[in-house]
């Protein structure tokens, strides 16, 4: 797999640094730039259609290697049996993929008419709700967990396995969208999370089908490390380019799908802790806006200046520095994270 882990990356590299450019060059064309809000330290009129140069780029990739490479092309046909209490279905690894691409067509449709016109809290909410769905339809599901020390699998029940899957899939989509406030700095934790569950990937030994989803896990971690890559040579501080929420919504998709099928399939209890440990960054940050927004009795999804990186740069730090603390942070977390991980094994 050695040569495919390297094809995908540098494939996956080379492409976003050609098709992001060009998704600046549509922006300017339809007009989807930055606007002034509550949550812009300092405004300037960008184009924010940065995150369909990483899309196009994403998928090319897992389309090309699943033509030239036999090994994943068979990876693809893998399927088996889910029995869980009444019912029972098949899951088809490629089904799984086809579900993360056309929930992600709705995620960058759903981005770019926020990009271009602005959508309300709830009703975005709502419309992340129907793509998590509509990737749960496909088989991307939570399906269970494995308790510590009695090494027994329990099934979730289905209604529940789709609700712990929607709110996992949301709470990705939306943790980045938060951290996403500073030249660098949501796609940097993007692109550290992505290397650290390439690295869990490989490092769980699994037996049969299981096998196969961290194998699909790994590729897809490692396509999307590339993408962000190169998406950072031009949003890196001073950025020429914003991701805006057809980026941000659509990271966070993907590396809930990337979870979703590879580290939680482990079943541990400790695998849905390894995924939030190393999005510390928007995790906390997530936890605290909600936390001051009910304090306050304000709409949730109602934008403000007072994340983490707000207030580091009230207190006197510049933009690259701060960008730069929570890249040695999400580091230091992933760190942790692939030790607990190697220990386990």
């Amino acid at each position: 797999m050695t040569k495919v882990y390297l094809f995908s990356f540098l494939f996956a590299f080379i492409l976003s640094i050609f098709l992001v450019p060009f998704s600046n060059f549509l922006a300017k064309k339809f007009s989807i730039y930055d606007k002034p809000s509550k949550r812009k330290i300092n405004f300037r009129k960008l184009t924010r259609w940065g995150g369909f140069g990483m899309f196009l780029s994403f998928f090319i990739v897992v389309f090309v290697i699943s033509k030239i490479f036999p090994e994943v092309k068979n990876i693809l046909q893998y399927k088996y049996n889910l029995i869980s209490g009444e019912y029972q279905e098949t899951i088809f690894l490629l089904k799984q993929l086809l579900g993360i691409f056309f929930a992600s067509l709705l995620v960058v449709i759903v981005g770019t008419i926020d990009d271009k016109f602005g959508i309300s809290p709830l009703p975005k909410f709502l419309l992340q709700v129907i793509i998590a769905y509509c990737a749960i339809d496909y088989g991307v599901r939570i399906f269970g967990i494995n308790f510590p020390f009695q090494n027994k699998f329990v099934s979730f029940p289905r209604i529940l396995s789709q609700i712990i899957t929607v709110l996992w899939l949301c709470g990705f989509m939306n943790m980045i969208n938060l951290v996403d406030g500073i030249d660098g700095l949501a796609a940097g934790i993007v692109f550290v999370s992505s290397l650290t569950f390439f690295i869990i990937s490989i490092l769980q030994k699994q037996e049969g089908i299981l096998a196969q989803q961290m194998v699909l896990s790994s590729i897809l971690s490692l396509i999307l490390a590339g993408v962000v890559f190169g998406f950072l040579i031009y949003n890196f501080y001073p950025a020429k380019l914003f991701m805006g929420d057809t980026g941000a919504l659509w990271l966070g998709f993907i590396i809930g799908c990337i979870t979703t099928v590879g580290v939680l399939k482990t079943g541990a209890i400790v695998s849905f802790v390894l995924p939030i440990i190393v999005a510390g960054v928007p995790f906390l940050d997530v936890i605290l806006a909600i936390i001051r927004r009910i304090k306050k009795g304000v709409n949730l999804g109602l934008a403000d200046r007072h994340h983490i990186h707000h207030i580091l740069l009230s207190s006197g730090w510049t933009e690259r520095e701060v960008v730069l603390f929570f890249y040695v942070v999400s580091l230091v977390l992933s760190i942790v994270v692939i030790t607990i991980v190697s220990f386990r094994r």
